[in-house]
């Protein structure tokens, strides 16, 4: 599943934020993405060679990630993508997380203003890292689904609200008068409008949805169940070993070379007989590597989800 093979956690991570295909693609979008693009970074071979040299010592990157306890997720992707942009040669690494106020207000923040060399432009680029699970609310023989048909493990993410909020505002800051302003005192013009929009989709494993607009045919779909059809499931993967994901450890696939516990069958059953809230779960081969992930949901998901906004 995975093409990124670092020992390093952290160095995996940084090759799938930065490098791995885009969640939807922009050029799909509707109007609300106009002259908004992918920020697509090439996997070139020195881009291979260094991730492979940082594989070899990560306290350059582990050092920079330690700068921030933040336990949340869209944090760290944020961070790896800022020392991608801090050190590859193509890139300047201009400002991230800056906030435009109005007086005592603020308007909203820039994720990352970066400068391009090969372009010899300023770009503006927002970041999102999201897991939506697909749940039908409406009998549908189209051949997209709809956005609102996708949920976060939460339910108080949807796909629809994030393009929205995504598309629709966070891209459009630099378009405000005092954004403008803000730029310009930073000797910062006209910019590129990007998104690095990067995550997983999950189809109900017995009830699947067609694809949402814009949806990119390069990545697969992974399944979502509620805990009674775990059993069932279970029965009928090849798979032998499963590992449950703390948050922190959601963006790339598993990939264990030593001293990594995994669960059985039996045992991940029990582990999650009095599951409270969607678990994410890697399956495993023999050789330690992630061949698909998948998340099991109380059953009563999402009439009735108590857990809290990540």
């Amino acid at each position: 599943m995975s093409a990124f093979p670092y020992k390093t956690q952290a160095v995996r991570d940084l090759a799938w934020a930065c490098f791995s295909p885009p969640l939807l693609c922009a050029a799909q979008m509707p109007d609300s993405a106009a002259n908004v693009t992918d920020c697509r970074p090439q996997l070139t071979s020195s881009r291979r060679d260094w991730l492979a040299r940082l594989d070899s010592d990560p306290q350059l990157l582990l050092a920079h990630l330690a700068g921030n306890s933040s336990h949340r997720l869209g944090l760290y992707f944020e961070r790896l993508w800022h020392f991608f942009l801090q050190q590859d040669p193509a890139f300047d690494l201009v400002a991230h997380n800056l906030a435009v106020r109005d007086g005592g207000a603020t308007l909203g923040e820039f994720d990352v203003i970066y400068w391009c060399r090969e372009r010899q432009r300023h770009c503006h680029l927002e970041l999102a890292v999201k897991y939506f699970l697909g749940s039908r609310i409406q009998t549908t023989s189209a051949s997209a689904s709809r956005w609102c048909e996708w949920l976060g493990p939460n339910t108080r993410d949807r796909l629809d609200l994030k393009l929205r909020q995504l598309l629709g505002r966070q891209t459009a800051l630099g378009q405000h008068p005092r954004a403008r302003r803000q730029l310009h005192e930073l000797g910062i013009g006209d910019m590129t409008r990007e998104i690095g929009f990067k995550g997983y989709l999950f189809q109900q494993h017995d009830a699947p949805l067609p694809p949402p607009r814009g949806f990119n045919s390069q990545l697969a779909f992974c399944q979502w169940l509620p805990l009674r059809a775990l059993p069932q499931f279970l029965a009928a993967t090849p798979a032998e070993q499963f590992q449950p994901l703390p948050r922190m450890r959601w963006l790339s696939p598993v990939r264990a070379y030593s001293g990594e516990q995994f669960l059985g069958r039996s045992t991940l059953r029990e582990r999650l007989q009095s599951l409270a809230s969607a678990q994410l779960v890697a399956a495993v081969d023999g050789e330690g590597r992630e061949t698909c992930r998948f998340f099991v949901t109380p059953d009563d998901w999402p009439a009735n989800d108590g857990q809290t906004s990540h």
